[in-house]
């Protein structure tokens, strides 16, 4: 099943004819996105979305930028902002690589962008719109892994989430630089450096958010791992990574850091061997993050030295996500799937090039978390709302997910945003309303991202709450 390939004449010769399409498919114009309903997305969806996929992931993209008509994943970039101000790589847009639409370029101005349609407006949801039970309900923070292996900072947040709306905590175990939070008994994790001791006793750790009523949700990055594609073997070479066609090293995204091969099985395994750490230490739920091919970078020069015969990138996910179905199997934990905020909008062939499907993941999770942060569409997008743009951002990026929860009852959480990064009304109701639109909408919760895990905004969102109910 695994096919190993080499730099033969012929592949060269293949490379460089991809490259020479990559190089002019700008040219190129493409179909329109297809709805739910087989036709085309309305234009505050199809033109606004085309021009939020054609901006660079991770930046912030100038006004001026061009709108997206291409396959090619290098036409342009944005400054990159302040880093304490940018959200981890994955609950961002991709960059300049995405095979998606674009209306004629007077749509994109604002001007005629229809009114909603009223399903998207009118449906309110008292319940979670899930009947699996293991679509845990519970709206959460994420924590980073430094974070967790702070005992005062961790006392600090059961503390100030006690009596509120928040039930759980979404805790790095393994993040997007390849580091575990703990100190793994897998050979190859010890072999590449991934051990670290930030949890001495992460099982004491889950049994401790137990004891205050707490969620205990362990994040695993999967194929964005620099210290697993970094690892050069006995004979220089670098088994587990994505590559450089054009220099036979670890291909390298924009910022630097490394993939793992998602078509090796290997690399498979080594995920499947975490997990099932995590198991043991008693959390109730894996949050699988970067369950994805690269798109921020050269996407080109992608080599991957393994593949799986036969299987396209979606094909390749289903795999994967098969094989940890298995692994949860009798243990009554949840699998939570992060996937890019715009693939509920997606269908059919419009995300299949990076593997997010979304109802493909659907029939393997028990919940989608689509990263709907406002900031990271673009400013033309449901404009029309002003002020409650967050609002209708999130619930209908929710409602569409929620249509396509497949025969699992898929659950639906969403992230929200908890930064102030392109949010010029960033505050409490900014918040509230993320958190309204959530529930509004049937989700089974939200989760609340801040990168440096300051959330200072949201203690202050709730207390605002509880004081105009107090008032009224």
């Amino acid at each position: 099943m695994l096919l190993l390939r080499t730099l033969s004449r012929s592949s060269l010769a293949a490379g460089f004819a991809a490259a020479v399409f990559l190089l002019v498919c700008g040219l190129t114009p493409r179909p329109v996105f297809p709805a739910d309903d087989g036709s085309q997305v309305p234009v505050d969806s199809a033109a606004v979305l085309a021009d939020s996929l054609g901006r660079a992931a991770g930046h912030g993209p100038p006004d001026s930028a061009g709108t997206a008509d291409t396959l090619c994943a290098d036409s342009a970039a944005g400054p990159l902002p302040a880093r304490e101000e940018i959200p981890e790589p994955d609950s961002l847009p991709p960059a300049l690589s995405v095979d998606s639409v674009t209306a004629p370029i007077d749509t994109l101005s604002g001007a005629g962008i229809p009114a909603p349609l009223q399903e998207e407006t009118d449906t309110v949801f008292s319940e979670p719109q899930s009947d699996n039970p293991l679509a845990l309900r519970y709206n959460g923070i994420y924590i980073s892994g430094a974070t967790a292996g702070i005992r005062r900072k961790v006392e600090e947040f059961i503390d100030s989430v006690r009596g509120t709306v928040v039930g759980g905590f979404v805790i790095d175990m393994k993040d997007d630089h390849g580091r575990l939070s703990y100190t793994s008994s897998l050979p190859l994790a010890a072999e590449i450096g991934a051990n670290t001791r930030r949890l001495r006793d992460p099982a004491g750790l889950v049994e401790e958010l137990h004891g205050h009523g707490l969620i205990a949700c362990a994040r695993v990055v999967a194929f964005k791992d620099p210290l697993l594609a970094g690892h050069a073997a006995g004979d220089s070479t670098w088994p587990y990574a994505v590559l450089d066609s054009a220099t036979g090293a670890p291909w390298e995204q924009d910022n630097g850091e490394l993939w793992a091969n998602p078509y090796d099985e290997r690399v498979h395994d080594y995920l499947l061997g975490i997990i099932g750490e995590l198991i043991s230490f008693g959390f109730d739920q894996i949050q699988l993050d970067y369950t994805r091919f690269p798109t921020d970078g050269k996407i080109g020069h992608c080599w991957y030295p393994v593949t799986i015969d036969s299987l396209n990138r979606a094909d390749v996910m289903r795999l994967f996500l098969s094989k940890v179905s298995r692994t949860l199997e009798g243990s009554r934990v949840s699998l939570a799937v992060d996937v890019f905020g715009w693939v509920p909008w997606l269908h059919k062939d419009r995300n299949y090039w990076i593997g997010q499907d979304y109802d493909m993941i659907a029939e393997h999770a028990d919940v989608v978390c689509p990263m709907l942060y406002p900031s990271h569409f673009p400013r033309e997008f449901k404009a029309e709302y002003k002020e409650k743009r967050a609002y209708s951002i999130v619930r209908e990026g929710t409602l569409k997910g929620i249509r396509r929860r497949g025969s699992r009852s898929t659950g639906v959480q969403p992230y929200i945003q908890g930064f102030k990064w392109r949010a010029p009304s960033f505050g409490s109701r900014y918040i509230l309303d993320q958190m309204r639109a959530a529930k509004e909408s049937g989700a089974v919760g939200w989760i609340l991202w801040n990168a440096s895990n300051n959330y200072a905004p949201l203690w202050k969102a709730l207390k605002d709450e509880r004081d105009e109910i107090e008032a009224e």
